[in-house]
C-alpha cells in the first residue's frame, strides 16, 4: 500500500484510502509474458477448503481428497476506495470472501501475508465455515 500510494503522489493518494486488490487470472505462470507497470503477479499459492473455478472465475467446492489445490496467477496492486467503487467490480451476489493468504498452515496473525477478495456465487459465510484460505506453502 505503501508504495503504491508513493507512486500516486501525483493523484494525492491518502495511505488511508488506499486498499490492496487482486484479480485473479484465468492462465498459469507459463503465459505470462509482461510485467505490469504498476503490482505485481504473484503465482505458486495454493487454496485449502475450496477450488479456484478458473472457467467461471469464481470459488467452488473443493473436489474429494485434495485438501491443496494450486492457484492460477493473482494480480495484486493498490486502488482507492473510490476507484474501486467506480470501477463496480463484480463478486457475485453477496459480495466476495475476504480470504487471509498465510505463509504456512498454521494459521495464525504472525504469518499472515495479507487478504485478498474471492468472488463467490455463494455467501462469504459460506467459505468462512470451510475454512478456506490460501497458502504459500502446503508443509
Amino acid at each position: 500500500r505503501q508504495e503504491g500510494t508513493r507512486q500516486h503522489k501525483k493523484d494525492q493518494w491518502a495511505l488511508d484510502d488506499v486498499i490492496t486488490h487482486t484479480e485473479i487470472l484465468p492462465i498459469d505462470v507459463e503465459k505470462v509474458k509482461d510485467v505490469p507497470d504498476e503490482g505485481q503477479n504473484v503465482h505458486g499459492l495454493f487454496i485449502e477448503g475450496g477450488r479456484w473455478n478458473r472457467h467461471e472465475g469464481r470459488l467452488d467446492e473443493s473436489e474429494p481428497k485434495k485438501l491443496f489445490v494450486g492457484m492460477p496467477v493473482i494480480f495484486v496492486t493498490a486502488m482507492t476506495m473510490k476507484d474501486r467503487k467506480n470501477k463496480g467490480l463484480d463478486y457475485g451476489p453477496h459480495g466476495p470472501y475476504n480470504s487471509a493468504v498465510y505463509k504456512y498452515p498454521k494459521r495464525n496473525d504472525r504469518y499472515l501475508v495479507f487478504r485478498l477478495d474471492l468472488k463467490t456465487e455463494q455467501h462469504p459465510f459460506h467459505w468462512k465455515l470451510r475454512g478456506v484460505t490460501l497458502l504459500c506453502q502446503t508443509e
